[in-house]
């Protein structure tokens, strides 16, 4: 198929986030909401054990105090994939408590979570209607985050998934109004992640950008070459991280890339691919895996199915990324991402990730098509597409 020869496309882009990044950043995070007129807000976190034997969380709460800030908290919970039925809770609590805005401690769980009471506050209705697209949002309560697993992005982005555990749904909900006002980022309070959560975050982050990265649109040098870059530092610091998961400038090149993979900084100008990731979601949805995992399960399949259609473009990928050479890159490129993704002691397949593929019809029929009846960019697929990359995974 090939690329389209397109001109760049046009596009507004606003990152409005505010990010603090380096040693003692969260020790700042009761000045700073100070500056903005925050005298009340609500804390977010997971309740993990990690908050409170390090005192990051007790840090928090004294700075807030210092700053003449006042403060509720609510806990989240654990789940690898944010809960509806939490969300719900959360918003009932923000209320009664007066919050003027909201603090999330956490990853992608919890910050997501925290964007979504942040547009369910103010919103009259179910705050469901956001993901199902019977509603838009127009306000939000201001949302800091305090970044402490980088993966998701969610910390500069303006995207969000929340998971209805009644409905086994996993939706996405968008819009500048949720996109965090404050990004604190300290890549020393994450230097205890254990190696399965640090590898989970790799390849979030680098799936991010590789669904970016591959599309029908034709080459856009600048924004081609910082993708291309940004996958190779993944595929190189990737590994030594987890080899030496105390080093603090490892993280700190995982905490700023997991941000830029997903604040679109790479992603302007084109058509953008995301089959993976709906294909990936419904995976979490009906099994409730972490999503790193449904994505390195996914990815390689994807490629696979669809690689032929473009191989211009995979063996550029491979030639760029992996130091692929001759006429088989495009090919090889998905051995390579394998290769790469099991380096980082993750599954690339449903056997590996021990998930039972009794179920493979249905979550074909879980995928959420939109009104053509076709998902991603580089490759438009049907249901019955996904269901051939399903099997792929096995």
């Amino acid at each position: 198929m090939g690329a389209v020869s397109v001109m760049m496309r046009d596009f507004e882009f606003s990152l409005k986030t505010r990010f603090i990044f380096g040693k003692h950043a969260d020790a700042r995070a009761g000045a700073e909401l100070a500056a903005k007129g925050l005298t009340a807000v609500t804390i977010c976190h997971n309740g993990s054990r990690f908050l409170y034997d390090g005192g990051l969380l007790d840090g928090v709460k004294n700075a807030l105090d210092a700053a003449g800030v006042r403060w509720g908290e609510f806990m989240c919970g654990t789940e690898p994939n944010p809960r509806l039925s939490r969300v719900y809770q959360c918003i009932e609590a923000v209320r009664a408590a007066g919050s003027r805005g909201l603090l999330a401690i956490g990853g992608g769980a919890v910050i997501d979570h925290t964007k979504a009471v942040a547009a369910g506050v103010p919103y009259d209705g179910d705050v469901w209607d956001f993901f199902t697209g019977r509603a838009a949002i127009r306000a939000a309560l201001p949302v800091a985050a305090l970044l402490t697993n980088p993966a998701s992005g969610s910390e500069s982005s303006g995207v969000m998934v929340i998971n209805n555990a009644e409905t086994s749904e996993k939706r996405l909900a968008s819009s500048p109004f949720i996109q965090p006002e404050l990004a604190l980022m300290n890549p020393d309070i994450t230097r205890s992640l254990p190696a399965s959560v640090t590898a989970n975050g790799l390849v979030d982050m680098f799936s991010h950008i590789a669904e970016r990265y591959f599309t029908n649109d034709a080459e856009f040098g600048i924004i081609d070459h910082m993708a291309e870059g940004a996958m190779a530092a993944v595929a190189s610091f990737g590994p030594k991280l987890l080899e030496n998961l105390d080093s603090y400038e490892l993280r700190a090149q995982a905490m700023w890339t997991a941000a830029i993979a997903h604040n679109d900084t790479l992603g302007v100008g084109r058509a953008q691919d995301w089959a993976t990731h709906i294909i990936a979601n419904e995976l979490s949805a009906l099994y409730d895996t972490p999503h790193g995992v449904s994505l390195s399960v996914i990815m390689p399949a994807w490629m696979q199915y669809v690689y032929k259609n473009d191989e211009a473009r995979f063996a550029r990928y491979g030639r760029r990324v992996f130091g692929l050479e001759g006429a088989g890159a495009a090919r090889e490129c998905i051995a390579a991402t394998k290769g790469f993704f099991r380096c980082l002691g993750m599954p690339v397949s449903f056997a590996q990730a021990g998930i039972p593929t009794d179920s493979l019809g249905k979550l074909a029929d879980m995928t959420q098509m939109p009104e053509n009846g076709l998902i991603g960019a580089s490759t438009p697929l049907t249901r019955a597409d996904v269901a051939q990359i399903l099997e792929l995974a096995r």
